[in-house]
């Protein structure tokens, strides 16, 4: 009944713990004897096979475990519904465990596929305590397998028992199923910008839409980014009002900020000038952003490895945080000779330093980044 394993996502501080069925019905996760259930309104959803239940982060912390519940409904009949009997999952889960730091692994551009990106992601092994999903997972969102590629990916990684945040990507807005992406994803109230925090962990996601102009022949008209990204602005600068419980709230000692395109900086231009867009917009973002003292930015869609720190003549607009462009796939096309390589990153804070390295399927690393301790006052 419960087709693939669930993924449990941070959004603001809250997890929403999202699964999918293989029928209809209604769904509900149950903590310690409490239900959160996946409602609208008032009303228990059944017309779907994919399920989400909001629950506080403290609570389910403190629980480590949790369970999904299914009762299939084959029709929503008005009165006198007849409902299956309750199919249960228990999970264990594990929150971020501080007292050996941070560890977190980066993944982007994954294109569809799955095991060479489960295969990297297991660098740090039962150490993980953050999965960064960092867009373009499928390689469009074509069909529901296409965006199922999340589930199966965040899946092998985690098992359902290590929390998920999810940056959504270009290729994701892609296909016919562009729209019901959200569903499969943590957002807030559908919204794919978003703050999140846990323990003494606090970050902002950001997503550019597409990485062309809306007026691009490609689209066919299918896109109105622009807009999309002005409400961001105001987003960003809603943030910086509410400072106090947001970057500067009691605790908060790492701040991330993750957006799958890297616009802050100079790789935006390398590829021709239809992907050098909103470059004024794009300055207004980064002034924002160098207000939350960031610590780092992780970045996917090049398809290469790089790490910008703020004085880098790569780097845009005057930002004044490091950037971390952390995913490259290398997947051999058909017929021809190799073999499938990915490569993601895995991020570590401890003792005040953040360093990262870049890993692949294949067990080879490379050092990417080595941050010293931030000295100034928060």
């Amino acid at each position: 009944m419960f087709d693939r394993k669930p993924c449990v996502y941070i959004v603001g501080h809250d997890y929403q713990i999202v699964f999918n069925t293989d029928a209809h019905g209604i769904a509900w996760v149950e903590i310690g004897g409490e239900v959160f259930p996946d409602e609208r309104d008032g009303l228990m959803r059944s017309e779907t096979t994919v399920h989400r239940a909001t629950v506080p982060v403290e609570k389910l912390d403190a629980a480590k475990k949790y369970a999904v519940c299914f009762r299939a409904l084959p029709e929503r009949k008005p009165y006198w519904p007849q409902l299956g009997e309750t199919e249960r999952q228990e999970y264990a889960f594990r929150p971020i465990d501080w007292s050996d730091g941070l560890q977190i692994y980066h993944v982007a551009d994954a294109h569809s596929h799955i095991d060479e990106v489960i295969d990297a992601a297991g660098y740090f092994g039962d150490r993980l305590d953050l999965l960064v999903m960092n867009g373009d997972i499928p390689a469009e969102s074509k069909t529901e397998k296409d965006v199922l590629a999340v589930f199966d990916i965040a899946g092998g990684i985690t098992g359902g028992e290590r929390p998920v945040v999810f940056a959504r990507g270009n290729h994701d807005t892609r296909g016919k199923y562009a729209l019901e992406f959200t569903d499969f994803i943590g957002t807030d109230e559908g919204r794919t910008y978003f703050t999140f925090r846990t323990g003494a962990l606090w970050g902002v996601v950001l997503d550019c839409g597409e990485d062309k102009l809306d007026s691009e022949a490609e689209y066919g008209g299918l896109v109105c980014c622009e807009p999309f990204r002005r409400r961001q602005t105001a987003f960003l600068k809603r943030i910086l009002e509410n400072r106090r419980s947001e970057f500067d709230a009691p605790g908060v000692k790492l701040r991330f900020a993750i957006c799958h395109i890297p616009f802050m900086t100079e790789l935006m231009g390398e590829s021709g000038g239809k992907f050098d867009i909103e470059r004024r917009r794009y300055a207004e973002w980064t002034a924002l952003l160098n207000e939350m003292g960031l610590d780092l930015m992780l970045c996917g869609h090049q398809h290469r490895l790089y790490a910008f720190l703020p004085d880098d003549p790569m780097m845009r607009y005057g930002a004044n945080f490091p950037v971390l462009v952390g995913a490259r796939p290398q997947f051999v096309r058909q017929g021809e000779q190799g073999q499938d390589r990915f490569c993601g990153a895995a991020v570590e804070s401890k003792d005040g330093r953040i360093t990262a390295a870049y890993t692949d399927n294949l067990g080879w690393t490379e050092r990417a980044l080595d941050l010293p301790e931030r000295k100034e006052e928060r």
